[in-house]
């Protein structure tokens, strides 16, 4: 997935770029207390290097942010998958010292002093 992201990254910012910097522009004008619609045209012109600024560093932000967390979310299900997986070795281990239950009794009965939760397991 985060190949899919990454190739198709040009054309979003293509995209996005000509309405993020026209939002970006229209906000400084208005935060300098310059903004009186149309007429104000001129002096937003001279803003619009600094919009384009301000979009890219937000675009930046917002996509580099987005693949951290992404990344984040990977690095997380592989210490899951490596902890389950340390898991199952040390009870296989353990089920080899301890003796390997023959019955689905034994195993069951194991599991609860072990309180390891059996699942598919219906009331008796």
């Amino acid at each position: 997935m985060n190949e899919w992201r990454e190739s198709r990254w040009i054309r979003r910012h293509a995209i996005a770029a000509p309405f993020g910097i026209f939002a970006a522009t229209v906000l400084l004008v208005a935060r300098s207390g310059q903004w009186s619609g149309w007429e104000s045209l001129e002096s937003a012109a001279t803003l619009v290097d600094l919009g384009a600024v301000l979009y890219a560093m937000v675009a930046v932000l917002v996509e580099r942010g987005t693949n951290m967390i992404f990344w984040a979310l990977e690095q997380r299900k592989k210490r899951q998958e490596e902890s389950a997986a340390k898991a199952r070795a040390s009870l296989i281990a353990e089920m080899l010292v301890e003796g390997i239950p023959q019955t689905k009794q034994e195993l069951e009965q194991w599991a609860k002093d072990k309180g390891i939760p059996v699942e598919g397991k219906t009331p008796d």
